[in-house]
């Protein structure tokens, strides 16, 4: 698992629909409730030199520390890790939002 920092405005928070439970494919009946997300929107610099916008949704463990940042440009640590083919991005439990101070 690698660390980085992720930087970008905070566009929403929101808690996703809660899902049925499956063990082994089949549904147990129980509802899973859902996880809460935050919004990041981020630049991404093309090949070409051109800026293009990114949204990006992470589940948060501590949606209180991000939630008083709305519409806000901030900072905090995400975590990196591979599973088969997919690339997984996550906010580490503990993490804390840091303001970023225009230049």
């Amino acid at each position: 698992m690698a660390l980085l920092r992720c930087q970008g405005k905070l566009i929403n928070t929101f808690t996703a629909n809660p899902v049925k439970e499956r063990k082994d494919g089949v549904e147990t009946g129980s509802m899973i409730p859902g996880k809460d997300k935050i919004q990041i929107m981020g630049d991404s610099v093309m090949q070409s030199g051109e800026k293009r916008a990114l949204l990006q949704d992470f589940t948060c463990h501590d949606i209180a520390a991000f939630k008083q940042h709305m519409g806000k440009e901030i900072s905090f640590e995400i975590g990196v890790m591979s599973a088969g083919d997919n690339t997984i991005l996550f906010i580490p439990k503990g993490t804390v939002p840091e303001l970023v101070k225009p230049a």
